[in-house]
């Protein structure tokens, strides 16, 4: 098994992907779709795995139980349209940990303890310290699940969110809400030092991306590039006006944009829309945007002027959509820098999507 055997038209679905980080199409908008396969077969090795582990720390950290929980998933999913096998760890919080921050390994996440602040100092240290227990582990982690795909599965190159959310995680949200009014230059100053640490981290992790034996790239939406690709985000944007955002955040978030190829930004939730969208659209760092509608809102129904608007600044789009709107949006929509991920019952009707959408665009 390798991508060739999962993705049987591997090199059309390379020119699709490279069309639409060109904002352009190649012969049909891409299409995501997953669903469980109808008989999969499981090699004696994974026979008996249990996919929710009751370590935490192993479920979210342990090289070898992520290794199985993918090799699994490969064999129990059916990668329909342009979707591709990631391994993903589901963390949001590792490139903060670095700095000082102990992870807090729950059931269905992980968050971290902010840095503590010395007695006699007013904000805590923003120090990247490449021997930390967990930076350490990241890399060997990164590096045997890497060795182990054998050119099945992408692994991502980042461990979490970026430089804003993590200076958040690391002072806390709301201290750092008062800092930006206290003192906006430290805010300045630390959020420059997280940057730096993690052009340093990506750096390393850059290193380790040929090992899985595949060509290109994905970023946590599993987008693939031809070359590197990351995805990018602020959720602590979504409380500061888009001034504050603009003089203080996105800066250091360009330089990280500048060291890759293509650029996806994850934009989540109706308030991160309408408080930055125009500022966002005018970067022309940033090629495509995922939107994400939030908690308890409908990821197509009444957003199709945003997705419109985000298409006529020539940004390529990652939208959700219930299986049952996909055609309706296809129809409605521009192919032109358009991927729709969707969830299907089983692979019968993952197929036939797919299908309907290749006679729509012949």
């Amino acid at each position: 098994m390798d991508i060739r055997s999962i993705k049987e038209d591997w090199d059309t679905i390379k020119k699709r992907w490279e069309a639409w980080w060109a904002h352009d199409v190649y012969d049909r908008p891409l299409l995501l779709v997953t669903c469980p396969k109808k008989k999969p077969e499981l090699p004696e090795e994974l026979a008996d795995f249990k996919y929710e582990s009751e370590n935490l720390k192993r479920k979210w950290f342990g090289a070898d139980y992520l290794i199985k929980k993918m090799l699994y998933t490969l064999h129990t999913t059916h990668y329909g349209g342009e979707s591709i096998p990631t391994l993903e760890h589901g963390w949001s919080v590792g490139h903060a940990v670095p700095l000082g921050c102990e992870p807090i390994f729950m059931q269905n996440t992980i968050w971290a303890h902010r840095v503590p602040v010395e007695p006699g100092k007013k904000y805590p240290p923003v120090v990247f310290d490449e021997n930390n227990y967990w930076w350490r582990q990241m890399v060997l982690n990164t590096k045997e699940i890497s060795e182990a795909s054998m050119r099945r599965y992408f692994v991502m190159p980042m461990w979490g969110n970026h430089a804003a959310d993590n200076l958040s995680i690391l002072r806390g949200t709301e201290n750092l809400l008062f800092d930006l009014t206290d003192d906006i230059d430290w805010v300045i100053k630390s959020v420059r030092c997280v940057t730096d640490a993690m052009l340093r981290q990506f750096e390393v992790l850059w290193e380790l991306s040929p090992l899985t034996g595949l060509e290109g790239s994905v970023n946590f939406c599993s987008c693939w590039s031809p070359k590197r690709t990351l995805g990018f985000d602020s959720d602590f944007s979504c409380m500061i006006s888009p001034e504050m955002f603009k003089k203080v955040f996105v800066p250091p978030l360009l330089d990280i944009m500048n060291t890759v190829d293509h650029r996806l930004y994850h934009l989540d939730g109706p308030l991160a829309a309408k408080v930055h969208i125009d500022m966002l659209l005018s970067l022309p760092e940033i090629d495509a945007i995922q939107w994400v509608a939030g908690d308890g809102s409908s990821s197509s129904d009444g957003w199709l002027s945003l997705v419109k608007k985000i298409q006529a600044a020539k940004k390529s789009v990652l939208h959700y959509a219930a299986y049952d709107n996909v055609i309706p949006l296809l129809k409605e929509l521009r192919p032109e820098g358009l991927c729709i991920c969707t969830w299907a019952a089983d692979e019968d009707d993952a197929r036939r999507l797919v299908e309907q959408a290749d006679k729509m665009f012949r």
